[in-house]
């Protein structure tokens, strides 16, 4: 049987509710208390194994009975005396820092020390190992948790800092996992309550096999315990691990603007059915500054609000804006809280002048989205899509039109008008375009390089510049530093910005639909990478050489590539890798449980979130006085952009540390104002 994609109406979008829900009582059923399916692996036939369950061409396992349906007696004695002893050690105080303890067998020292998961006749006297780390690692099936209990978190306010626990299953599987999370407890009786706490099951993503190898699997997908969309109840856990293998927890933990400074402690208990496995030590400093809602780091990522139909309504296209509008807000807003910006939050701009649709769906983005965590964040910038190349005089004054209700409504949003997308020549739309858009009073975007802009003369039609990374790490040329100063007699003219993109150049470009391992060769695996198989650090690394070398925003082509087809094995190939241009998943309650559809973000979404906080704490230190110990600190982190993986989570959270450490000392209140 399979599950065929019915078309849904708006309605079935959900509108907004509050990110930080409390949980629902019954901690068993959905948002009003009905039990939810959860996901089985057809290839395993047992729950929840987390290998893209329910996708369109594959068949629903029934329901396990009889002794299928879970461990016996015997076992689940045994498995509570083994649980509890755990817990003793863990409440001894056993863990320690967690950073860079979980080891995985990959080729390459990317993530902390490696090795491959020795066959040991001990394995199986225990059911289950238990380990904390943070979230800069990518827990795969043959991952070894890490020995470590506890984990010590730095965050600022308004900045969500996340971490992973790990849960293996040895001699035989462990069964029906879940975890809860309680307050953290600070200085002088202050809380963090549970409720800023998030958590999610790492779903793995997989790589269908090529000629005779064996398919990779790779975590991606969060589906969260309660979603911060329609507040509904998901089928994230309980889950079983299967034996032999690992699987990971996501709890983001966000720090309210409002926190005390300090140091907080809490626990994250974790248990298998009604048995205790671990007890997870939370401790969390809370830095004295706080980050703001809006990114600093300009964004513009593309948003295929078509595709978002396809895999929602179950429409080729969508049937217009009133059908658009909901999935529009719904992923604008789930972006936003990521700090990532949606550059066309729109399904079509208004043709006859008329805003109040635009307003309604756009606006609040654009004036400060108050419905989330981060209150008041905004988009930070806005593509014009007016394009009508026959008819230049509409586009000029559908576009004047456009900038004329911005500045009206105070919207502060860089507006600008992407004239032509990577020119492997002098093409004279560029000039054009321009012509229009400068008329307009709108600032032009060409994806290209500096040689390309001299060759042909554009200097006065091209305000940003935006190259792909991969052209400003010339060796032959001096590497990055060098060729960045060369951008430095076009950048002081006014109006001038440079902006940066990554592409399938850093994994490796291929016809569409085919892809390989994005670490499969050595001259490809260093940059900067959205790709699912790439490591965390890839994903993390683009703002902090953003900020070293100087870059003013970061172009994306795509946020939903495939999102009609993202639950199928190798469903998000493209260009040479999978993930390129695909940061979501469609939340369809026949994969993730509930009854509302919602947008499920990816943990590369996360990992990239957390650049972008980092960019907050680099952009902070450079704003209080010290720029260039801002600059020479991402320099040092990542000295180049073709090599980022040569740079471990460990030396990553090191230098987050200092940054902040350099920004309090700069916030302390001297002793002659102390004395006043």
């Amino acid at each position: 049987m399979k599950l065929e994609m019915k078309p849904r109406s708006a309605a079935g979008v959900p509108g907004t509710r509050p990110w930080n829900v409390r949980r629902p009582a019954n901690r068993r059923g959905g948002a009003e208390g009905e039990a939810h399916p959860v996901p089985r692996a057809p290839e395993r036939g047992t729950r929840a194994s987390w290998r893209m369950p329910f996708a369109p061409d594959r068949p629903a396992q029934p329901p396990r009975t009889g002794a299928a349906a879970g461990p016996s007696l015997a076992v689940r004695r045994a498995v509570a005396l083994r649980a509890l002893a755990v817990l003793v050690a863990a409440l001894a105080g056993t863990g320690a820092h967690a950073a860079g303890s979980v080891d995985r067998a990959r080729g390459r020292d990317d993530e902390g020390p490696l090795r491959r998961r020795a066959a040991s006749p001990k394995a199986g006297l225990a059911r289950a190992a238990v380990g904390v780390t943070h979230g800069t690692v990518k827990i795969r099936p043959d991952s070894v948790p890490p020995a470590a209990r506890t984990i010590a978190l730095d965050a600022a306010r308004n900045e969500f800092e996340p971490f992973q626990i790990v849960i293996a299953g040895r001699g035989e599987p462990v069964p029906r996992v879940s975890a809860r999370a309680g307050d953290l407890e600070g200085p002088g009786g202050a809380r963090i309550a549970a409720s800023n706490l998030r958590l999610f099951a790492e779903r793995l993503y997989e790589i269908p096999a090529r000629g005779e190898g064996e398919r990779a699997a790779w975590p991606d997908a969060l589906v969260a315990e309660v979603d911060g969309y329609a507040g509904e109840r998901r089928s994230a856990f309980p889950f079983d691990v299967p034996a032999g293998e690992a699987r990971a927890i996501w709890i983001d933990v966000f720090v309210p603007p409002g926190a005390r400074p300090g140091p907080y402690r809490g626990v994250v208990e974790v248990r298998s059915g009604g048995d205790p496995l671990a007890a997870i030590e939370v401790r969390l400093r809370v830095r004295r500054f706080t980050l703001p809602s809006t990114a600093s780091l300009r964004s513009a990522f593309g948003f295929s609000v078509d595709v978002a139909c396809r895999a929602h309504l179950g429409t080729r296209f969508c049937e217009g804006d009133a059908a658009a509008a909901p999935l529009v807000r719904l992923y604008t807003r789930a972006a936003l809280l990521h700090r990532v910006t949606l550059a066309t939050p729109y399904y079509t701009l208004p043709q006859d002048g008329g805003f109040r649709r635009f307003d309604e769906t756009a606006g609040p983005f654009l004036a400060g989205d108050t419905a989330g965590p981060l209150g008041g964040a905004r988009l930070t910038t806005f593509r014009s899509g007016y394009r009508r190349d026959a008819d230049p005089a509409w586009t000029r004054a559908r576009t004047a039109a456009l900038r004329a209700h911005f500045a009206a409504r105070r919207w502060p949003q860089e507006l600008f008008d992407q004239v032509f997308d990577e020119p492997h020549a002098c093409v004279p739309q560029v000039r054009s375009r321009a012509a229009v858009a400068h008329a307009a009073g709108v600032r032009t975007l060409v994806t290209t390089d500096l040689d390309r802009v001299d060759a042909c003369g554009w200097r006065g039609d091209v305000d940003i510049v935006c190259p792909v990374v991969n052209q400003l790490e010339r060796r032959d040329r001096g590497g990055l530093v060098r060729e960045r100063a060369r951008y430095d007699e076009f950048l002081a003219r006014p109006g001038k910005e440079l902006w940066w993109y990554q592409s399938c150049m850093s994994h490796g470009c291929q016809p569409e639909g085919e892809c390989a391992p994005a670490q499969g060769s050595s001259a490809a695996a260093g940059w900067p990478s959205y790709a699912v198989d790439a490591s965390a650090v890839q994903a993390r690394a683009m703002e902090w050489l953003s900020f070293g070398y100087g870059f003013a925003g970061e172009l994306y082509y795509d946020a939903v590539m495939n999102l009609d087809r993202a639950w199928r094995p190798g469903g998000l190939c493209a260009f040479g890798a999978h993930g390129d241009g695909a940061l979501f998943y469609p939340g369809d309650p026949r994969v993730i449980g509930g009854r509302t559809w919602v947008p499920v973000e990816s943990l590369r979404l996360k990992l990239l979130r957390e650049g972008m906080e980092d960019y907050e704490y680099l952009h902070l230190l450079a704003a209080l006085g010290e720029p260039r110990a801002a600059r020479d600190e991402a320099r040092r982190l990542f000295p180049a952009a073709d090599r980022v993986t040569s740079t471990s989570p460990e030396a990553l959270y090191a230098a987050r540390r200092r940054v902040a450490d350099r920004i309090e000392r700069l916030l302390a209140p001297r002793a002659s104002d102390r004395r006043r």
